[in-house]
Parts: C-alpha cells; sequence; structure tokens
C-alpha cells in the first residue's frame, strides 16, 4: 500500500461520512417541510430570480472550474521541478569508469612501498 492509497481511502472515507450526515438533514427538513405545508403561507419567490437549484448548479461549476485551474496549475509546476526532483524509480546508479574486466586486470593489485635501507 503506497501513502497516495492509503490518502486516498482516508479520503473517501470522508466523503462517505459526510454523505452519510447529510441525509438525515435533508430527511428532517423534508418532514419540517410536509408538517409546515398548510399551517404557513407559502412563499412567492420572484420569476426574475434564478431558481436556488440552478444557483447551486452554476456555483458548482464555478468550483469545478476553480479546482480545474488549480489542478493544471499545480501540475505545471510539478513539470517545471521535475528535472530537480529524483524518485527511486529515476535513480541510476553510475558506474565508476574503471569497473570493467579489463580495466580491473590492468589496474596493480595494490600500492607497493619501498622498503628503507637500513644505515
Amino acid at each position: 500500500m503506497t501513502i497516495l492509497t492509503s490518502v486516498t481511502e482516508i479520503e473517501d472515507r470522508f466523503v462517505a461520512a459526510l454523505r452519510d450526515i447529510q441525509r438525515p438533514v435533508v430527511h428532517y427538513v423534508r418532514k419540517g417541510v410536509e408538517r409546515a405545508e398548510g399551517r404557513i403561507p407559502r412563499l412567492n419567490y420572484p420569476a426574475q430570480l434564478p431558481r436556488p437549484t440552478e444557483i447551486v448548479d452554476s456555483q458548482v461549476e464555478f468550483a469545478k472550474a476553480l479546482i480545474d485551474s488549480q489542478r493544471d496549475f499545480a501540475r505545471d509546476l510539478a513539470g517545471a521541478v521535475a528535472p530537480l526532483v529524483e524518485t527511486e524509480t529515476d535513480a541510476v546508479v553510475p558506474t565508476p569508469p574503471a569497473t570493467t574486466a579489463k580495466a580491473k586486470a590492468a589496474k596493480p593489485a595494490g600500492r607497493q612501498t619501498a622498503t628503507k635501507k637500513k644505515a
């Protein structure tokens, strides 16, 4: 499991919990409207104003456009810095120049030291 998978699962559970909380709210508002019908006068909604659902839909479209714009911006930034960022899958261990078999064979076995003459 990756970190992104863990985060996505938590986000999914959050959205599901939010929906679970919203259902009873809608249910009780409907119940309140049913009880209020006939007991309070109906409101006259001005015809020149957009319907509440139209306002909601319009604002959600606006929010989606903002989110899409921010996603594009963030992805462009990530792409711009990508040359500076190395992931584990990108990492290549450089091979030192003298590690081929021929180079190893030509290399002396070790450093030889000169012996000092005793006086």
